[in-house]
């Protein structure tokens, strides 16, 4: 079945808590279809939250264009209307977009939400790739066959019913010894059988609760809402403190030149197992699943997408893993985790 696969890779809003303020962007087509020498427009408005989203007038703004095409320009302007900024690249690559505000002694203001960064790209189907190894098909497709071909244990709590949802909490085991997959899974109370699509939520870094994702189910869907490392979804802070600090201390950062220990095949392999299990739901249409998710999420997603045939759509924003290689090998700008290093087959 074909995929439909969405990546969602700019930063269009940046919010600048010490004031209030916060940035509005956007490009005037999407962003990701231009093509190699198309003019590229940015909007970007200074905006008070205080003022209902009004025009924040009188403050300087700069601004800063580098790209995979080796070029630098910058320049700078008032936020009384919106800038306006125009540039190009004569082949398939990127563009990255930095604003900044300046603070009332001239300085930029610091901090990672108190800037605007996004960008855009040309003709992105045809930039190079780094060569996969030579068994990375041949390793992923025996990964997720024995995942299969392996019994599971599905230990699955029913909580109380809200807004008419149905909540699952769920623990099923992948192999022997390793991280349980977990999570929640929602349904609309009074769904018929084979009625409703599937979406797999994967979520970003970090250790806290499992937010239980109530709106998305009450859109006519079921929902299964991913953990990172198959901790619990429900426990207290001191909890998630020792996951961050002790067990799972620098997760997805160790061990990345094994096949087996590093923390994506872990992830990648317990999405398998979530949506193996959610497929044997009676409520889910037999059709439609559609993976999504956000920064170290989106990984899981593409790769969710990548090793199940059965996946038809793959939302993923701001993706972790994106373009390790462009850096080193094809000297683009590089995306999103390129200090990542190791020879382990990552998607």
């Amino acid at each position: 079945m074909k995929k439909r696969l969405l990546l969602a890779t700019l930063a269009l809003t940046g919010t600048l808590w010490a004031e209030s303020l916060y940035f509005d962007g956007k490009t005037e087509k999407s962003p990701v279809l231009y093509k190699a020498g198309e003019p590229m427009t940015f909007l970007v408005t200074l905006r008070d939250k205080d003022a209902d989203g009004a025009i924040a007038k009188g403050r300087k703004l700069v601004w800063n264009r580098t790209g995979d095409d080796g070029e630098n320009e910058h320049g700078e302007a008032l936020s009384d209307e919106p800038l306006k900024i125009t540039t190009r690249i004569d082949k398939p690559g990127f563009v990255r977009i930095i604003v900044n505000v300046l603070d009332h002694d001239g300085n930029p203001m610091k901090g990672r939400t108190e800037r605007f960064e996004s960008g855009a790209g040309a003709d992105v189907n045809q930039l190079p790739a780094d060569p996969l190894p030579a068994d990375f098909h041949a390793f992923w497709d025996a990964e997720v066959a024995r995942l299969h071909s392996t019994p599971y244990d599905a230990k699955v709590e029913a909580l109380p019913v809200r807004d008419d949802i149905e909540v699952l909490k769920f623990s099923i085991s992948t192999f022997p010894g390793e991280r349980p997959a977990t999570g929640y899974i929602l349904y609309p109370r009074n769904a018929a059988p084979g009625s409703l699509p599937m979406t797999v939520r994967f979520t970003g870094y970090g250790f806290h609760a499992t937010r239980i994702p109530f709106e998305a189910a009450k859109k006519g869907r079921l929902v299964v809402e991913v953990t990172r490392q198959g901790e619990e979804p429900d426990r207290e802070p001191e909890y998630y403190k020792d996951l961050q600090n002790r067990t799972m201390k620098n997760y997805c950062f160790r061990n990345n030149n094994d096949k087996y220990k590093n923390d994506f095949y872990g992830m990648y392999m317990r999405g398998q197992r979530a949506i193996q299990y959610a497929e044997t739901l009676p409520v889910w249409n037999r059709r439609d699943i559609r993976v999504e998710g956000g920064s170290m999420g989106a990984a899981q997603a593409i790769a969710a997408a990548a090793l199940n045939p059965h996946v038809t759509e793959c939302v993923a924003e701001i993706p972790w893993m994106a373009d390790l290689a462009g850096k080193a090998r094809f000297r683009r700008l590089g995306g999103l985790g390129s200090g990542i290093h190791g020879n382990t087959p990552l998607f």
